[in-house]
């Protein structure tokens, strides 16, 4: 018979210490989601930053590998995979998309 695991959650000293990790006003590590008043501009960008993530996961690579076959260093690769889109423009997001051979539409 299995075991069930019964989740807890962790002591509350820590979740306070990510969240003010996390909403530090430089911390790279934080997915940037839309505004729902985004631009179209701002829209493709983030679609952009997405389609390069799904290829990451898809083809379980690393960061790492990620910034090796973009020549990016590993700041710039966490602002396309966190979808910091304010740090990047249409076009460079654009060719990295086809550095890949990602379609994009």
């Amino acid at each position: 018979m299995k075991k069930e695991s019964k989740f807890t959650f962790p002591p509350e000293t820590e979740i306070k210490k990510v969240l003010q990790r996390g909403s530090k006003p430089n911390f790279r590590r934080v997915n940037i989601g839309l505004t729902p008043n985004a631009t179209p501009l701002e829209r493709a960008k983030h679609d952009l930053c997405k389609t390069i993530l799904r290829y990451k996961h898809d083809n379980n690579l690393r960061t790492e590998d990620i910034a090796q076959k973009l020549g990016l260093n590993l700041v710039k690769t966490e602002y396309i995979l966190y979808s910091h889109i304010d740090k990047l423009t249409f076009e460079e997001l654009l060719g990295y998309a086809n550095n890949l051979y990602l379609p994009y539409q």
